[in-house]
């Protein structure tokens, strides 16, 4: 996403909030006791426009969650940018009491060219404490990747977190969009989806991270694992199996009419989408549209689309796909203040030759040929609950979008470019 992705926002709005924020899945208790917290199973997502709290959700939970791991339980993050100082120092905080601390993020956002004060900190702390006296297992440390850790193009992607304990809880998986920075929370839309007590899931993302912290490509970047009511894709999408498009091969097994529950018989398609371009997301917006003309019922929202996926969506009728576009730009500069983050698509109705089906792939690939060969993560989540609660918060953002002051001045310049 273009914009300023690495400052604070220059100025609060005044109006009243637009976008009430969403939790699912249960966030924290106001006041829980710090140390004794068991992150709540579901998804948080934060709201940019709301109250402290709702700017806050998806950050107080990480924090709160790194504040409850155990002397000697392990935080693994691989996030692609890290710029907040109060993860660091909650960071800091569990590496002092004996919790190894290990966090893979881009290169280009900890380098000369990008100071980056957070991760400044953070080094310093987890040098700090006798690491170096630790056995090599369980020293802590930070690793920055050039491009794809596990691949050869692309970027380190990811946005997942993992803890071995966390109150009451063991193996704690979360993994979204949300990026652990201020930025995420103060101009971003984010999701965070949390799963404990499944070894499984948490092994198999404790396989990509040991792979992404070596920071070596491996042959076979591509997994796919099912687990009954969810699955994962693991990125960079090379290796045996790579033809069709992941997102692709799920469209193509969703039927339009026969749905038993959707919009009137019809199968119900909501996307929140960041960013939705290039050579793949034409292919991914003609689909879509085949399938607006075939009877579903889809409805996007996003944050930057290609001006050629665009033209798909909206060719004519029947079959134009309504859109809103979720930005802010407060000074008319052209360039995004506050602006959606997400990478959510829900289909419900007949999917896979289920009439009834209920699903929902979120994670941290856009969709653009950047994701296929970079390193991203999406899940793929079986329920009722939790379709119904991403449509009811993309719903909400699509009838009442933030106030968008730079909207005519995009326009002006889309006109003038194509006189």
């Amino acid at each position: 996403m273009h914009g300023r992705p690495d400052r604070a926002p220059r100025r609060r709005l005044s109006a009243v909030v637009l976008v009430a924020a969403l939790t699912i899945g249960g966030a924290a208790p106001a006041g829980a006791q710090v140390g004794g917290y068991t992150p709540p199973r579901g998804v948080v997502i934060n709201d940019p426009l709301g109250d402290p709290a709702q700017r806050r959700a998806i950050t107080d939970h990480l924090i709160r969650s790194i504040d409850s791991t155990p002397p000697r339980g392990r935080i693994r993050i691989a996030s692609w940018n890290f710029r907040s100082r109060e993860l660091a120092a909650a960071l800091i905080r569990a590496h002092r009491r004996n919790v190894v601390v290990r966090l893979i993020l881009s290169a280009g956002n900890a380098g000369e060219r990008h100071p980056n004060g957070s991760i400044r900190l953070l080094r310093r702390g987890l040098h700090g404490a006798h690491n170096g006296q630790r056995p090599v297992s369980r020293r802590s440390r930070v690793v920055a990747c050039a491009a794809s850790c596990r691949g050869t193009k692309g970027i380190a992607h990811s946005k997942f977190y993992l803890f071995s304990r966390s109150g009451g809880a063991r193996w704690v998986v979360m993994n979204g969009s949300f990026n652990a920075t201020d930025v995420a929370a103060h101009r971003q839309w984010n999701d965070l989806v949390t799963v404990r007590g499944r070894r499984k899931v948490y092994r198999e993302f404790l396989t990509t991270f040991r792979e992404m912290y070596r920071d070596q490509p491996v042959r076979q970047g591509y997994r796919s694992r099912d687990f009954g009511s969810l699955a994962l894709s693991v990125f960079p999408y090379v290796g045996r199996r790579t033809v069709v498009d992941p997102v692709l091969k799920e469209l193509n097994k969703t039927v339009c009419a026969g749905a038993r529950h959707g919009t009137d018989g019809r199968t119900k398609v909501r996307i929140a989408m960041t960013s939705w371009l290039g050579e793949r997301g034409i292919r991914i917006a003609r689909r879509i549209r085949q399938m607006q003309v075939r009877g579903c019922d889809v409805q996007v929202i996003y944050a930057v689309m290609g001006t050629v996926v665009r033209r798909v969506l909206r060719l004519g009728r029947p079959g134009k796909v309504s859109l809103r576009q979720i930005v802010q730009d407060l000074d008319g500069d052209g360039a995004s203040d506050r602006y959606l983050h997400t990478k959510v698509m829900t289909i419900n109705g007949v999917h896979r030759g289920d009439p009834a089906a209920w699903v929902t792939l979120t994670g941290s690939a856009n969709w653009t040929p950047k994701a296929l060969v970079s390193d991203d993560v999406t899940l793929m989540l079986f329920g009722r609950s939790t379709v119904r609660r991403y449509n009811t918060w993309i719903q909400r953002l699509f009838k009442e979008p933030p106030a968008d002051p730079g909207r005519k001045a995009r326009k002006r310049a889309r006109r003038q470019a194509a006189s």
